[in-house]
């Protein structure tokens, strides 16, 4: 649990910062346009008050996105053990450890997992039976139109 916890608060702390750089960079956009004459800059204490209100929803919306980031992750790689983390990720991109390192290796164990999945597959076929789905189609009654009567002239 200890870890849990402390694995969200890393994460919000990281969700935070990265909010709070997203803010600061928009508004130093916001504030050179100003200076370069491009927009029409508002009263000091106006874009204070904008500022302040901006920067806290960005708080806000790093620290909720930190907290579902963590959570997210966690659930991924201690729960699930889907993802083997970044540790896994490097070792098993950069690293040999008993994979295959060349390209025809490579082929030759992609080459064996297929026949192996193709040798499944065949054998679940053969056990299942296929039924129709489709009802038989229904013959339809051939209907024939009168002809008009004749109009009297």
């Amino acid at each position: 649990m200890a870890k849990k916890s402390f694995y969200i608060f890393l994460t919000t702390l990281l969700g935070v910062l990265l909010f709070l750089i997203l803010h600061r960079v928009i508004v130093f956009l916001y504030l050179y346009l100003v200076a370069v004459g491009y927009i029409g800059g508002g009263d000091y204490y106006q874009f204070l008050a904008i500022d302040y209100f901006t920067l806290s929803l960005a708080l806000l919306g790093g620290a909720w996105y930190g907290i579902w980031l963590g959570m997210y992750w966690f659930d991924k790689v201690y729960t699930q053990k889907s993802h083997g983390g970044l540790a896994n990720h490097l070792a098993s991109s950069y690293f040999y450890w008993g994979k295959p390192k060349s390209l025809p290796a490579k082929m030759s164990a992609v080459k064996q997992r297929l026949e192996k999945d193709l040798w499944e597959l065949e054998s679940l076929a053969k056990t299942t039976s296929v039924e129709s789905q489709w009802p038989e189609p229904k013959v339809r009654k051939e209907v024939r139109k009168r002809a008009p009567k004749k109009l009297k002239a």
